[in-house]
This record gives C-alpha cells, sequence and structure tokens, in this order.
C-alpha cells in the first residue's frame, strides 16, 4: 500500500534530530513568563513533542495525528491523536494556554478560524493563544517549500485574523527565531538564550505573537 504525503510528513521534512531538545529547552524558558504553571496546556501539532516536554504547567495535552512520535514525548504529556479540525475532547474553560509552532499556515483560513474558535472555547477568560509561524514577509522565497504550506501569514496579518476573531494581542515580535530549525551548526543552550536575548535576530524567520481570549 502506497503511503500517504501526510503520512512521511515527519519523516521527510523533519527527522528526529536530538539538538532540537536543547533549542526548545530555550524558547521554552523564554516563554515560561507568558504560560502559568498551575493551569492546562495544550499543544496543537505536537511532533516530536520537544515544546510540550520542557514547558511547565500541569496538565499537559498534545494534539497531533502521527501516533507514532508519541514515544518521544514523555509521561506528562496525554496524546490526543486527531486531526485538529475534529472537535477537542476537552471541557469549556479548562485550559490556561494553547500553544502552536509552525502549525496554522498548513490550513486554510477557514479551517485555521475554526482551529482558534476550538481554541478560544477550551480557554479560560484571559487564558493564552501563543503562536510561533514562519513570516512570509521574511522568508518569501522559501515559504512554499514544504509541501504542505497552504497559507501565508506574515506577523501583521496573522495579528489582524486574530483580532478579526475577538483576540487581544498581547506580545509580537516579528523577529523570533530562525527559519527552520534544520541546521548543521552546532546548538547549545546558552547560544539560542543568548539569541532570544538580542534586541535584532539576524537570519530571524519566524514570528511570535501571544493573544489573550477576550
Amino acid at each position: 500500500m502506497t503511503a500517504q504525503p501526510m503520512e512521511l510528513y515527519h519523516e521527510i521534512r523533519f527527522p528526529f534530530d536530538p539538538r532540537r531538545a536543547v533549542v526548545w529547552k530555550a524558547i521554552g524558558r523564554y516563554l515560561q513568563p507568558w504560560i502559568a504553571r498551575e493551569e492546562g496546556l495544550l499543544e496543537l501539532g505536537a511532533g516530536y513533542g520537544e515544546f510540550s516536554r520542557e514547558i511547565s504547567a500541569s496538565p499537559k495535552w498534545a494534539i497531533e495525528q502521527n501516533q507514532a512520535l508519541v514515544k518521544y514525548w514523555g509521561d506528562s504529556v496525554t496524546p490526543l491523536i486527531q486531526s485538529a479540525l475534529d472537535p477537542w475532547p476537552l471541557a469549556d474553560g479548562s485550559l490556561g494556554t494553547v500553544f502552536a509552532s509552525n502549525f496554522l499556515e498548513h490550513f486554510t483560513i477557514e479551517e485555521g478560524a475554526g482551529i482558534l474558535a476550538q481554541a478560544n472555547r477550551v480557554l479560560r477568560p484571559g487564558g493564552r493563544f501563543i503562536a510561533v509561524q514562519p513570516n512570509f514577509r521574511l522568508e518569501p522565497r522559501r515559504y512554499f517549500d514544504d509541501y504542505t504550506h497552504r497559507t501565508a501569514y506574515t506577523d501583521n496579518s496573522f495579528r489582524d485574523f486574530l483580532k478579526s476573531l475577538n483576540w487581544k494581542i498581547v506580545h509580537s515580535e516579528p523577529r523570533f527565531v530562525p527559519f527552520s530549525m534544520k541546521s548543521r551548526l552546532p546548538t547549545a543552550e546558552w547560544l539560542v538564550r543568548f539569541y532570544l536575548a538580542l534586541p535584532f535576530r539576524p537570519l530571524a524567520g519566524q514570528f511570535l505573537v501571544i493573544a489573550e481570549k477576550s
């Protein structure tokens, strides 16, 4: 039986690389002040689970369609093996944070709005949606090198998209991290932390937007 395109997505685009855990540890430390440790967190399209594994929150859930990736997550994360387009089995107002990295560009605008409506439902009042997204404004030539990208976002258009759905933007960084973690350069947590502390980040190709439920 021939494999479907999405079945081999991670194997083709992002084979497992243990070095990424160090990068996500530094990113998690940077984002932790925006995330309530004592409140629930959901990660969308968790992949290898580096963010959910490193961040401090309780309890933690993660949505992912590829069940084979769950083995990388650790015991602190509860898997929800499903499409984010399907209803989420989480109670209304039960979470403090919904996180998504390199996720919504894989959906149409209409599908993205539906996903954000579910995020709004499961978040408590004032709960936060945190998104790290490739920035088309900074990387137009490479944006559609990923064969699953369907919608182009810039930091400006993404903020406006959230505002149109009644989210309140509380923090935004147009230049957050490099466009891709697929690199042969050596990584170290202190280097990533140093990079995130820079006022201007060279080679940045992804943005960060943090929004609150109205």
